[in-house]
């Protein structure tokens, strides 16, 4: 009788990823395609490569290794080795993605990765405080809630929104005048600002609400101080792991959804209200407040839902480092490794970016130079500008830096 073949076993074995763990779809970070792994139940993320991606997509419990090892070669022209196996199952072993898990396993992995969320949610510009059931609430009402985002209400009603939106714009100084005028404008501001911190509130929600629809879970939903505000926060981070961009593009929209639907019935008492008092003074502050803030959500250079809207539509990640990082590559003519995808999106976001943060730059800066002068004098005003410039860089260098340890510790 012959001695067995030491790799014999990858004929025979059939390890199957446990039932809440999800791969990602292939996003574009630099030059490399990136898959994000997410686990359902621990709510704990990894990042692997296309090659890895595909072998944890075959690992279903249908075909043995050998089999797999057969798809493999067909896919990227190359057999794995029994080592190769063995280095790809200790390390899904280790993050316990497959069957079995022990529960004292899934624990502390689980603790660790609120840890870690907590770690990125603290600096001194950004505290974040997860409030107790809050994910938990948004998966109960995602049930009944969830209707509002089937595509024969949903557009209808972001149409509208949207029409609302237009007109607020373009009529903005007779709000702004019903505003200012109203004889009780103080309690109606105050008011109207406590109405759009509570749409805030449901936009966030809304992002959990879309994340369970398609098939996730928010991870946490609480209270962020990012300077200079306070405002409801919602991490959907499982959305990476959607299949479809669409399903992500909507998850990062849905909050907007809400923005755009609460203006809706402040529209009606603009139009058909009282057209003059407290009520129409509300009306005016809802609809600029509210305008306002869904505009500032889809400006796509600030980190809010309009940047993750345009990462996801492009199947992207860290799209503005990575953009301004392909630019520098340009300057040094080492773009060769990016694919012909980087190439188009990488330098249209960062002229996009240029071209809204340029202006702006600019006015902000002209109106504190003339603000200064008149106050101070020319040079005492350049002086400041310098100052203030030099403070900015040493404080961007060490979120920079701060930022990049956390990234390499993890």
């Amino acid at each position: 009788m012959s001695a067995p073949v030491a790799d014999d076993w990858l004929t025979v074995a059939r390890p199957v990823l446990r039932s809440t763990v999800e791969v990602g779809p292939g996003l574009l970070k630099g030059a490399q395609v990136v898959h994000i792994v997410g686990d359902r139940e621990t709510s704990a993320f990894l990042r692997v490569g296309p090659r890895e991606a595909f072998l944890m997509r075959q690992l279903d419990g249908s075909r043995t290794l050998a089999e797999i090892g057969v798809l493999y070669a067909e896919q990227f022209g190359k057999r794995l080795a029994a080592a190769h196996w063995q280095q790809l199952l200790t390390m899904l072993a280790g993050h316990a993605l497959i069957e079995p898990a022990q529960p004292d396993r899934l624990s502390e992995i689980r603790a660790k990765a609120e840890e870690t969320r907590r770690a990125n949610g603290r600096s001194p510009l950004l505290w974040r405080r997860p409030i107790p059931g809050a994910a938990e609430l948004a998966v109960r009402l995602a049930g009944r809630l969830g209707w509002m985002l089937r595509p024969l209400v949903a557009v209808p009603l972001a149409g509208l929104g949207l029409a609302v939106a237009a007109y607020t714009l373009v009529e903005w100084t007779q709000l702004w005048s019903a505003m200012t005028s109203n004889p009780s404008r103080w309690t109606a501001t105050v008011v109207g600002l406590l109405i759009a911190w509570l749409v805030i509130a449901a936009h966030e929600v809304f992002h959990g609400i879309a994340c369970v629809r398609y098939g996730g879970r928010p991870t946490e939903i609480g209270v962020m101080w990012r300077f200079p505000m306070i405002a409801p926060y919602c991490k959907v981070d499982d959305v990476v792991t959607f299949g479809r961009p669409a399903h992500r593009v909507v998850t990062a929209f849905a909050g907007i959804y809400v923005n755009l639907v609460a203006l809706l019935p402040f529209a009606a008492l603009w139009w058909w209200g009282p057209q003059s008092g407290w009520w129409h003074g509300l009306a005016a502050v809802v609809l600029l407040f509210g305008v306002a803030s869904a505009l500032v959500n889809l400006v796509p250079v600030l980190k809010l839902d309009g940047y993750h809207m345009l990462e996801h539509a492009t199947s992207t990640t860290n799209l503005q480092t990575e953009s301004f990082r392909y630019i520098g590559a340009v300057l040094r003519r080492a773009t060769g490794e990016y694919p012909a995808r980087g190439r188009v999106v990488y330098p249209l976001y960062a002229a996009v970016s240029v071209a809204i943060l340029l202006p702006l730059v600019v006015v902000v800066l002209r109106t504190w130079y003339l603000t200064l002068s008149d106050l101070w004098g020319p040079a005492a005003a350049v002086a400041v500008l310098v100052g203030e410039a030099v403070i900015a860089g040493l404080v961007l260098r060490w979120a920079v830096r701060r930022r990049r340890t956390a990234t390499e510790a993890t």
